[in-house]
C-alpha cells in the first residue's frame, strides 16, 4: 500500500534515523570518537543535510552531517549504503566545501581548524579488506605529511583488517546487523533508533514525509518543473525520475522532498549525481 512503512525495520542506515539519532550531541561525539580514535573538545554545532556552497564557480554540496567541536574542527560524516563510482573524488570535493566553509565565517588560514570527511561505507570502498582506510596529504618524496589539518576517512561495514578497537568493531557490526549490540555505545545508539522508532509523532512525520516526497515528485513531474525556461517538462520529468532512484540507491531519499523547494538544492543534488 502506498506510504507503508515497516518501522520494525528502520535502523540507524535509514536517512532520516541517521540523521535524527546524531543531531544528539552526545552521540555525535561518540561516533567522531570512536570512528578516529581521538578525543574530541564539547560538540559546539551539529546540523543534518546541510548546503554547502564554495562560490558561484563551484559545485555546492548538501551533506549527511555537518559537525564543529570546541576547538573549531570541522567534520563531515555521510552515510554510504551503496557502493558509487568516484567516491574518492566526491570525497574530495566535500572536503573542499567543508574547508571553504570554515573560511567563509571569517577564519584566517593560519587560524583555521582541522577539516574532516568520514565516509560510513556498507560495502568496501577500495576493496583492500580494511576497517578504515585514512587519506591524508603527503609528500611523495619521503612521505612526510604535509600536516594541512585535513583528511578523508572511510569507514569500511565490510572490513576485516586493521586493529581500531573493541568498540570500533561493535560499531561496524551493528551498522551490518543492528541486532548484534556488543558495546554500551551500541546499547546507547540502538537506545535512541528506538526510542525515535517508537515516537508517535516521529512516525507521523516519517509517514507524512514518504507521502511529500512521493507526492512532491509526481506534481513535479506534472507540472514540468524546470530549472530554467528552456529545459522542458519531459526532460525534468526524466531527471527527476532519475535522481530519486539515485538518492534511494545511496539511502538519501530524504534529500529530494526539500530540495524540490529549492533550485540551489536541487541543482547540487542533479550535478552530483550526474544526471542530465
Amino acid at each position: 500500500m502506498r506510504g507503508d512503512i515497516d518501522f520494525d525495520r528502520l535502523g540507524i542506515t535509514d536517512d532520516l534515523m541517521f540523521g535524527t539519532v546524531f543531531q544528539d550531541p552526545n552521540l555525535c561525539q561518540g561516533l567522531i570518537e570512536l570512528l578516529l580514535g581521538i578525543q574530541v573538545e564539547k560538540i559546539e554545532f551539529v546540523e543534518r543535510q546541510g548546503l554547502l556552497d564554495a562560490g558561484p564557480l563551484s559545485r555546492a554540496g548538501i551533506v549527511d552531517l555537518l559537525v564543529r567541536d570546541g576547538a573549531g574542527n570541522e567534520y563531515d560524516v555521510e552515510m554510504q549504503n551503496v557502493a558509487t563510482p568516484g567516491i574518492a573524488r566526491r570525497a574530495r570535493r566535500y572536503l573542499t566545501l567543508v574547508d571553504a566553509n570554515m573560511l567563509d565565517r571569517g577564519q584566517r588560514f593560519e587560524d583555521a581548524g582541522d577539516a574532516i570527511v568520514i565516509f560510513i561505507c556498507a560495502n568496501d570502498p577500495f576493496g583492500r579488506g580494511w576497517k578504515r582506510y585514512d587519506f591524508m596529504r603527503t609528500c611523495a618524496q619521503d612521505g612526510q605529511p604535509m600536516d594541512d589539518g585535513t583528511s578523508i576517512v572511510f569507514v569500511n561495514a565490510a572490513g576485516t583488517r586493521g586493529d581500531y578497537g573493541d568498540g570500533f568493531d561493535a560499531f561496524l557490526r551493528y551498522l551490518s546487523n543492528d541486532t548484534v549490540i556488543e558495546s554500551d555505545y551500541v546499547r546507547s545508539v540502538d537506545d535512541a533508533v528506538r526510542g525515535v522508532r517508537d515516537n508517535p509523532q516521529w512516525r507521523r512525520y516519517r509517514m507524512l514525509w514518504s507521502e511529500k516526497y512521493r507526492d512532491e515528485i509526481a506534481d513535479a513531474m506534472d507540472e514540468g518543473r524546470a530549472e530554467g525556461e528552456a529545459i522542458g517538462a519531459r526532460r525534468r520529468d526524466e531527471q527527476l525520475a532519475r535522481l530519486a532512484r539515485a538518492l534511494e540507491g545511496a539511502g538519501r531519499a530524504g534529500e529530494l522532498a526539500g530540495a524540490l523547494g529549492d533550485e540551489a538544492r536541487l541543482g547540487a543534488l542533479l550535478r552530483e549525481f550526474d544526471v542530465k
